[in-house]
């Protein structure tokens, strides 16, 4: 929920700015003479500055975007989990709302069918013991 919140302060602060820089274009774009229906009022020399200003808003705009998505993948709910008790080894979809997903919980590793209805414990995969090796240091000491 936390980077939830983030994401959301990171697009209203973008929003902000934006508008910000909008407002302060407008009294500049006011001022210039008006020079006929085909240039869209600007003149002809401010239509490159007029198209360079965009693009370079659209590269910032892509780029923050950008940034958004490595920073989520990156930074994903779940992830911080890991080292726990309980760890997700892996997942699998069966269908639109239905997963298999295969747990580690302390030594042993549990399969888990997750549903509409719930979840559900499909097997539990204990790890065997090296009971030779165990004995054999059992010996030693």
């Amino acid at each position: 929920m936390h980077f939830l919140r983030n994401i959301f302060w990171l697009v209203r602060t973008l929003i902000c700015l934006v508008t910000t820089a909008v407002l302060w274009a407008l009294p500049a774009l006011a001022d210039t003479p008006a020079t006929g229906v085909a240039t869209g009022g600007l003149a002809t020399g401010d239509i490159a500055s007029a198209t360079l200003r965009m693009v370079a808003g659209l590269a910032i705009v892509l780029g923050l975007l950008a940034a958004t998505a490595w920073v989520s993948k990156r930074f994903r709910a779940g992830s911080g989990a890991r080292g726990g008790a309980i760890e997700i080894l892996t997942g699998l979809s069966l269908g639109n709302r239905e997963r298999v997903v295969l747990l580690k919980v302390g030594s042993d590793q549990v399969l888990v069918g997750i549903s509409p209805a719930g979840l559900r414990t499909l097997h539990v995969i204990g790890q065997p013991e090296n009971t030779a090796f165990s004995g054999f240091m059992e010996n030693k000491s």
